[in-house]
């Protein structure tokens, strides 16, 4: 075990996850493309893939994680004084999403916000600017917020490996559930492995050159952070994963090209069991590892390893697939969410497998190209905040499926959602948790900073409304079309996606509205976000 002197006094104190609620069987695309669905489940470890509602973004992804990190870990928003966002899905070319989360969750105005825009890394390096800002006392505690919606051409490669989510992280000293390592492994270069040209929505990526820069830069950052700290000795590794095959090739590639590494890690170390089980229950997972002990064989034998350490060796081995793979279950059912990826596995690990004193290796890898390695310690006390819902296993469970026809009118922007209006209550089980949100008469979001708090466009009226998180619907709803009318909202009335029923429970969202322009030129392409609830049988 690795002494605490390895370790900062900064670290995880709650963590939150978010993914959109439907999804599309891969399945489903596998036949409609005519693929035998095996190339998705067995050759890219694919089960399922995350599709966000067309008015879904960064912007409404992030305010879902964000509560969930501080309502778990009863943190006052008004104790946060800076919010990092790591993320290439932006909103605005020139327009922070960190200031537009900033007002809406109502943290401190004394705060630091900053988008941090470096591929799939942006949340690690923004996780490294809150650790450097809270060590050197500029800040106290940080939001850092991983949120993506990855999209590929229709029929591309990369279509299979589509997905979007939100991880939200509050960062401090003395932390409840996690600690940093002191040093961390890093490697950049200039890499044309992946991009998405400017004005582009959909990203385009190199095939084996892509994969080859993967491993090249995980393996590089695995040899840095080595480099500076000795033989690394962890009990959990979670790498990026852009699909979740990635991740078990270089894990292969670490056994064939550090042999000893991976000799001396089985051999000298103890690791307690998971406290959850899941390889055995992911047939895909043991499909791609059932070539593992053969592997591990030839390797050592070239090596020179004797008949009776390679027994040892693959003895010992078999227990360690539940603390390499895992938290692939989570790409497997969310697809890529770009920055979110390696955090909502880490996250996963956490919830469900890590016991106290455990060491998580993590390799988080952004295209173009750079990677960063590091270590986390787990807190004695961690379960204390994580035994709180909601869990990225309930995401995993509760979601709605798509039909490919559905996809593919998203994809295209020609799928229209159904929107209700009606009035609420707060429900029981809600206890005062919520968010309190300031509107113009027209239904524009504004300012709650002092001095500035009305309509640019010079909309009358400043109306601040509280919304609970949880609802019951009290009125029969009345179908509006017009996705851009916010007008009702202030005749008492919220918005709901479908068509509710009278009575039912419903759940705090958010949803984007473009702006109507009228007599201010200045407003075109300015974005606006709303409160839109959504029927929900699940409470937290």
């Amino acid at each position: 075990m690795m002494s605490d002197g390895f370790f900062k006094n900064v670290g995880i104190d709650s963590i939150g996850f978010y993914t959109p609620q439907f999804y599309l069987d891969l399945d489903d695309l596998a036949i409609n493309r005519k693929i035998d669905p095996k190339k998705f489940r067995d050759g890219l470890l694919l089960h399922e893939m995350r599709i966000p509602d067309p008015n879904e973004d960064c912007v409404t992804m992030s305010v879902k994680a964000a509560q969930n990190a501080l309502i778990r870990g009863q943190v006052d928003p008004k104790t946060i004084d800076a919010i990092f966002v790591g993320t290439e899905t932006i909103t605005y070319a020139v327009k922070s999403v960190s200031n537009i989360l900033a007002d809406i969750l109502g943290v401190s105005p004394n705060s630091i916000t900053q988008d941090i825009y470096n591929a799939c890394a942006g949340a690690t390096l923004a996780i490294l600017n809150a650790i450097a800002m809270i060590e050197n006392g500029i800040i106290n505690k940080a939001l850092v917020i991983g949120v993506d919606i990855s999209s590929y051409d229709m029929h591309s490669p990369g279509e299979p490996t589509q997905g979007a989510g939100a991880v939200a992280l509050i960062l401090t000293k003395n932390p409840r559930i996690a600690a940093f390592s002191h040093k961390f492994g890093k490697v950049s270069g200039n890499v044309n492995d992946f991009y998405r040209a400017a004005g582009q929505k959909n990203a385009k990526v190199f095939g084996k050159y892509s994969v080859d820069s993967y491993l090249n830069f995980q393996m590089a950052a695995f040899d840095d952070l080595n480099k500076h700290i000795g033989e690394i000795q962890a009990d959990y590794y979670a790498f990026h994963a852009p699909f979740s095959k990635l991740p078990v090739k270089f894990v292969q590639k670490l056994i064939v090209e550090r042999s000893q590494h991976f000799v001396n890690y089985i051999l000298n170390s103890n690791p307690k069991p998971p406290r959850s089980r899941l390889t055995s229950k992911l047939p895909s997972i043991r499909y791609s590892l059932k070539h593992f002990p053969s592997l591990i064989s030839k390797i050592l034998l070239q090596n020179g390893y004797s008949r009776s350490v390679i027994d040892t060796v693959l003895q010992k081995a078999s227990h360690y697939r539940e603390h390499f793979f895992p938290h692939l279950n989570v790409p497997m059912h969310f697809g890529n969410m770009y920055s979110a990826s390696v955090w909502a596995q880490i996250n996963y690990i956490l919830e469900n497998h890590s016991h106290s004193n455990d060491v998580i290796y993590f390799g988080s890898y952004g295209s173009g190209a750079t990677c960063i390695s590091g270590l986390l310690k787990v807190m004695p006390k961690f379960d204390s905040v994580l035994k709180n819902y909601p869990k990225v296993e309930d995401y995993i469970q509760n979601k709605v499926r798509r039909t490919y026809e559905e996809y593919e009118l998203i994809k295209m922007g020609r799928f229209h959602t159904t929107l209700s209006y009606g009035q609420i209550i707060p429900h029981e089980i809600n206890n005062n948790r919520g968010i309190e949100l300031h509107y113009c008469d027209e239904g524009c979001l504004i300012a709650s900073h002092e001095g500035l708090n009305r309509c640019p466009q010079g909309h009358s009226g400043n109306h601040k409304i509280f919304y609970p998180l949880y609802a019951l619907l009290t009125t029969d709803p009345i179908e509006n079309y017009d996705f851009t009318d916010t007008t009702p909202l202030f005749q008492g009335n919220v918005r709901i996606l479908g068509k509710p029923k009278k009575g039912m429970l419903l759940e705090y969202d958010m949803r984007r509205v473009q702006i109507k322009i009228k007599d201010h030129a200045n407003a075109e392409g300015l974005l606006n976000w709303v409160p839109t609830y959504v029927p929900n049988s699940h409470t937290y």
